[in-house]
């Protein structure tokens, strides 16, 4: 299958988009207007926002919109991604994640200055082959109207190509809702759209932030595949050596690459909320994409996964494309709901400085390793506990020595009804120590209360806390109570 039509983007005109005088709501004879459950469509309901080719096995081929003889080479993450090198947000984000490379392979990427240990991509004469490269995004192929209600400005993001700042677009199809993040700059059409009829050059904006259109209220609306907008590109010139680009100080700190986010909202689990997309395509085109990531993920020579092998058992648990549909229990599985996201309360006067965050080990994917996990029974989970206060976790152990750590991630190694246990891996930078903790969890009224046991060497050692929701109140050391309600910081 190929989305990729050359030619088209010179066929587009600027009468493609039209004011609608609704201001808000969805009328009545939408195409999309019917309920359905996003967790178990089988229509092709909607596409991916940009041109691509199903050519490889591991990645998209997705051609450039100045040269679309010129592509890029985009990689797929899981839905709800928490770990390096999916996502640096450790509570997981509701958001169809993108990574689009320029360069072919790992051969392309050059080591300019050993010494330095500085790497780099040719990129021409002023950047040259990274603009023609650059993807744009485009109002799906397979819907018949896309209306663009929200074009927000967030300010400047330094760091990216050309200091481009940073825009989304919220575009409604009906029940779903699309917002395309890291928006650098909007496409001609919609620009030219904008400064003819609002007056606002969108290329010399700078400010304030928020809805440019805000107290207009139109809904502008364009027909299929009307260029949108182009994604950021992430990539500094390197000190030195003219004309060969990074990362800068990214994830992906030796090559330039293309930051390719959006998030879909769509009736699910009987309430609208932030879904898979790949949700939303037909089960053919959906496996083709699993396969796809199965393939990358377990590719040694990888650009977005192949150095990070080390940390395999965190980042492969989430192999399974698409985790959006788990129903919210009072169980274990209560505690994924949502992402797998808590933040503490702050209760009793404790500070409102952690999340903990759980994850599913996805075991029915080809990339699915059982010689990363400790456990073997029928659901894997891991979990996550963080700070935002740039402090280390002090743990003591059994035997009175203590383990620190900034970032503590384990296994979920044993579940009984109302509590669990824990083998936190890799604690202590130098050491990689593991230790093994119970922890006893509650959930009502949307309250997650868990208390922590004391650590141990050894699952048969670790005691299990005794949980009395009547008596255990948290006080920041054992006793932790968590919520859905955000915390920044993370």
């Amino acid at each position: 299958m190929t989305n990729k039509v050359k030619g088209i983007k010179k066929a587009i005109i600027v009468s493609s988009l039209t004011i609608l005088t609704s201001g808000c709501g969805s009328s009545s004879d939408e195409t999309n207007s019917q309920a359905f459950n996003a967790c178990t469509s089988n229509s092709n309901i909607l596409d991916l926002p940009f041109d691509y080719q199903l050519t490889e096995s591991s990645r998209l081929i997705v051609p450039g919109f100045v040269d679309d003889d010129q592509s890029i080479y985009v990689h797929l993450a899981p839905f709800g991604t928490h770990f390096k090198p999916m996502s640096n947000k450790p509570y997981g984000e509701s958001v169809m994640s993108f990574v689009g490379f320029f360069s072919e392979s790992n051969s392309e990427i050059i080591d300019l200055d050993p010494g330095l240990g500085l790497k780099g991509f040719w990129a021409d004469i002023n950047a040259q082959i990274l603009h023609d490269r650059r993807p744009i995004y485009y109002s799906p192929s397979n819907v018949s109207e896309t209306r663009i209600t929200k074009i927000s400005y967030l300010g400047s993001t330094p760091g990216y190509l050309d200091n481009e700042p940073e825009w989304e677009l919220t575009l409604d199809f009906g029940d779903i809702e699309m917002v395309l993040q890291h928006v650098g700059k909007l496409s001609d059409e919609v620009h030219n759209f904008i400064a003819t009829q609002f007056g606002i050059d969108t290329r010399s904006y700078a400010g304030p932030t928020g809805n440019i259109l805000e107290g207009i209220t139109p809904w502008i609306s364009s027909a299929p595949r009307v260029p949108l907008g182009y994604p950021q590109v992430v990539a500094d010139e390197v000190p030195g050596f003219n004309n060969w680009y990074n990362g800068g100080g990214t994830i992906f700190s030796d090559r330039p690459w293309v930051q390719i986010e959006y998030a879909v909202k769509a009736p699910a689990n009987g309430s609208t909320e932030s879904i898979c997309a790949f949700e939303l395509m037909n089960s053919t085109l959906k496996s083709s994409f699993q396969s796809i990531i199965d393939t990358d993920l377990t590719d040694p020579s990888s650009q977005r996964y192949g150095t990070w092998q080390d940390t395999a058992w965190q980042w492969r648990s989430e192999s399974s494309i698409c985790t959006s549909c788990s129903e919210n229990t009072n169980g274990l599985e209560g505690l994924y709901s949502n992402l797998g996201k808590w933040f503490e309360r702050g209760d009793q006067g404790s500070q409102k400085n952690e999340l903990i965050s759980f994850v599913p080990v996805a075991q029915n994917t080809a990339s699915y390793d059982s010689s990363l996990y400790l456990n073997d029974i029928l659901t894997e989970w891991l979990i996550l506990r963080r700070r935002n206060d740039s402090q280390n976790y002090s743990w003591e152990m059994e035997n009175l020595s203590t383990v620190n750590t900034s970032e503590p991630v384990g296994e979920i190694v044993q579940i009984e009804e109302e509590a669990i246990l824990v083998q936190w891996r890799d604690l202590d930078e130098v050491g990689g120590i593991q230790a093994f903790q119970w922890i006893a969890f509650n959930i009502e009224d949307e309250i997650l209360t868990m208390k922590f046991g004391v650590m141990s060497d050894t699952g048969l050692n670790a005691i299990k806390p005794i949980l009395d929701k009547n008596i255990d109140l948290p006080n920041d050391i054992d006793i932790i109570s968590y919520d859905k309600n955000f915390v920044g910081g993370f």
